[in-house]
């Protein structure tokens, strides 16, 4: 918008008002992008952080891959991470009968993470490749060099198919155990 000369004398219906007009416009809807951009950026970092974090903790801190099966577990954990302050506010909603703009914010994002982890899965750093893990173990949390983790899409687990999975998994240990075929 720097480069329209004489916009100060423009007339309001002029073709030069026009051409400002169409500046400004465009000047807007480029920050708003870069905006969403960097929102974006910065809720995927969010989330790489969280994953990075649990797998430095004590009990993973050895482990140098996961199955796909841990790596849902690990997607229900990081579903879960919020729960608790989600039931202080629903406390708090059934008190007082409103929630500052800000919590009801937040409850929606989480419902809604949730409902697209379900339907869509979530992108989350692919911890069965063994590079993905010694890569985001080593990651310094900058925005910029996300794109040096492979990220895969993964849902979460449901109860029944957690039960089935480990029916089956008992059922072959049986049968490598035994030698026998469990029907």
């Amino acid at each position: 918008m720097s480069k329209i000369k004489g916009k100060e004398k423009a007339h309001p219906y002029s073709r030069k008002a026009r051409q400002i007009s169409r500046a400004m416009n465009k000047e807007a809807l480029l920050s708003k992008a870069k905006i969403d951009r960097v929102n974006s950026a910065m809720s995927r970092g969010q989330k790489i952080v969280w994953f990075r974090d649990r797998i430095n903790e004590d009990d993973l801190k050895t482990q140098k891959t996961w199955t796909i099966m841990e790596m849902r577990l690990l997607l229900d954990e990081y579903l879960q991470r919020n729960d608790e302050d989600i039931e202080e506010l629903r406390v708090k909603r059934e008190e007082t009968r409103g929630l500052s703009p800000k919590e009801e914010l937040f409850v929606q994002v989480m419902e809604t993470e949730r409902k697209e982890a379900k339907l869509a899965g979530l992108d989350v750093p692919d911890l069965n490749n063994g590079l993905v893990v010694k890569t985001l173990r080593i990651w310094d949390g900058d925005v910029n060099s996300i794109t040096t983790i492979k990220l895969v899409k993964c849902k979460p687990t449901d109860a029944d198919e957690v039960s089935a999975t480990s029916a089956d998994a008992s059922a072959q240990a049986i049968a490598q155990a035994t030698g026998m075929v469990v029907g």
